[in-house]
């Protein structure tokens, strides 16, 4: 375990420069064994049928978000150019026989008939191989409070105008698509439909990772709702499906829920507390009886004096035991960022507070913000996940959604290690995953393979946590 360095403290190695980039990246998916997680989904089809195994249709679409193409189209486009000896790159990869490469069709066909919940198991194994190699014991900086923080948001990736997989009336029989009416009972009425996912993360202090997508479906939901309470509703119920999962997949770790005001009410608390895990969640002005006790015993001067720590740069103040109701208590942390425009808030926690972890449990509350860029970064720096890769097929539009998360997680890994730093230079990461794509139709694999990190037994990728891109 080492401290987090800067980029400024990165040398480079004349034989780290040998490699050829894509190198890296195959090394590394290599290592994290994500041929072999696709072995393990169930195949759908007839095998005496099958011209490709299914990890190697499945590798090609992870490769479209993995190399940041803007669509599966671009992705086929570019290969349908390639010669033969241009595709040997891209056959290794995938795992391919021959030199003819499954079309996108084909990719479609068969993901189209995969349960979305295999591609979920993928997400969490990620985690799993974290914690089974010991990488944050390894790297225990990386956890706020020494605990595995998960991080739940709703999100929607679609909008449509009509009906996007309609029955032979016309009627929409898409069990995701979500009804949005406005200007109810007038001329200008007007409905469109949308998808809404909630993802689950990892949050450490350099990456946060999906570890978990529920798709919500119509029925669960009362969709007459304004769209902020519909958000709500579906990260509510979200909340109260995986945590259960997560809390069986992981009976022993220590896990904390970082939330928005939205999960600060009793019967979150009670299932946290029901499921043995902690929390750190925003507080406004939802829980009344709650703020009034605080702010009664803020005029004490046992609670000013002994409940409370000022630094140079941070100010807090605590109350532990606060009742939410006569059976469900609760503690409540306040902060305040002396620094201008500085964070002035609250949280509810569950563990008791004190001098010794009030500012760690403050700085784990505001890594929940780290979650939210998720799914900015999904949307706005090439993973394209508001793309529709399957209009016509709900399931197989979750799936695309649920890979295009596995490459995001995988990648997310990746660019925290000091090859790709050193390797990625002054290019932002999306333009080196790009780049990558290209060394790895236009060098020769001769040339790829003969790479010091494809050529070596044994490799250990050691890991920089500074800034994320």
């Amino acid at each position: 375990m080492g401290p987090i360095i800067e980029n400024s403290q990165i040398t480079n190695n004349p034989q780290e420069e040998k490699n050829v980039d894509v190198a890296l990246w195959l090394r590394f998916l290599q290592e994290q064994r994500v041929t072999q997680s696709f072995e393990a989904i169930r195949d759908p089809r007839q095998q005496s049928k099958s011209q490709y195994p299914l990890s190697s249709l499945v590798m090609w679409a992870l490769s479209v978000p993995g190399f940041r193409q803007a669509s599966k189209n671009e992705f086929q486009t570019t290969l349908e150019t390639l010669s033969d000896d241009d595709k040997e790159g891209i056959t290794n990869l995938l795992g391919c026989q021959g030199k003819k490469l499954p079309h996108s069709s084909t990719v479609d066909h068969t993901l189209a008939k995969i349960d979305y919940e295999e591609i979920n198991e993928i997400l969490i194994k990620q985690m799993d191989k974290l914690v089974k190699k010991k990488f944050f014991y390894n790297h225990q900086e990386l956890l706020p409070n020494n605990a595995f923080c998960i991080g739940a948001d709703g999100y929607w990736v679609h909008k449509y105008d009509y009906p996007h997989c309609a029955d032979e009336q016309g009627n929409n029989n898409c069990p995701y698509c979500l009804s949005r009416t406005h200007n109810k009972g007038t001329s200008k009425e007007k409905t469109h439909w949308v998808h809404i996912f909630v993802t689950f993360t990892l949050i450490t202090k350099a990456f946060t990772i999906p570890i978990y997508v529920y798709p919500l479906k119509a029925k669960q939901i009362n969709s007459e709702q304004s769209d902020e309470k519909l958000k709500q509703e579906c990260e509510l119920l979200g909340t109260q499906e995986v945590l259960p999962k997560i809390r069986k997949k992981y009976p022993r770790l220590n896990i904390t829920f970082l939330g928005d005001a939205l999960y600060a009410n009793k019967p979150f608390i009670e299932l946290c507390n029901r499921l043995k895990i902690d929390y750190a969640i925003v507080l406004k002005d939802n829980l009344k009886k709650v703020n009034k006790k605080c702010d009664e015993l803020a005029t004490h001067p046992l609670y000013q004096n002994s409940y409370s720590l000022k630094t140079q740069e941070e100010e807090v103040s605590w109350f532990n035991g606060i009742g939410v109701d006569v059976n469900v208590q609760t503690n409540v942390l306040r902060y305040k960022d002396k620094k201008p425009q500085g964070y002035n808030g609250q949280w509810i926690v569950s563990k008791s507070i004190s001098k010794k972890n009030c500012l760690k449990i403050a700085e784990m509350g505001r890594a929940r913000w780290k979650h939210e860029d998720v799914h900015n970064t999904c949307k706005n720096r090439g993973f394209e996940i508001k793309h529709d890769m399957a209009r016509a097929s709900p399931n197989l539009l979750i799936v695309w959604k649920l890979i295009t998360f596995v490459a995001f997680s995988l990648f997310e890994i990746f660019r925290c290690t000091t090859l790709a730093i050193i390797h990625k230079k002054s290019r932002s990461f999306m333009k080196f995953a790009r780049d990558m794509l290209s060394q790895l139709i236009n060098k020769t694999w001769a040339a790829i393979k003969s790479s010091p990190i494809l050529t070596q037994q044994k490799v250990q990728f050691r890991f920089h946590f500074g800034s994320g891109p």
